[in-house]
């Protein structure tokens, strides 16, 4: 019966490669404060003060916002939005056909 029992394989350590790998992802990853230098065009004014208008114009006040998907993505589909409307009404052959409506 020991013939058709296959022998233990070793265990691999496997765990190795992974620790390393978040390691050096997490060594790599700074935190966005301390890696940039950049200056908004509000940085410093009193608007960047204001709690409820600060909420929306923070890329404004400090550029490193922009990183955030938080507040890029919105700004995203605005231009983008904007851009494809522009064409759409700019454009002819973009718009809907008045025989299939």
């Amino acid at each position: 019966s020991a013939a058709f029992i296959s022998p233990r394989a070793e265990p691999k350590h496997v765990e190795v490669p992974a620790v390393l790998g978040a390691l050096a992802a997490l060594a790599t990853s700074l935190p966005a404060q301390a890696s940039y230098n950049w200056v908004g065009p509000l940085t410093g004014s009193e608007i960047c003060n204001t709690k409820p208008i600060v909420w929306l114009i923070y890329p404004l006040c400090d550029p490193v916002f922009l990183v955030s998907p938080i507040y890029l993505f919105p700004i995203t589909l605005i231009v983008f939005g904007s851009l494809i409307t522009v064409l759409n009404l700019l454009i002819p052959a973009t718009q809907p056909d008045e025989d299939l409506r």
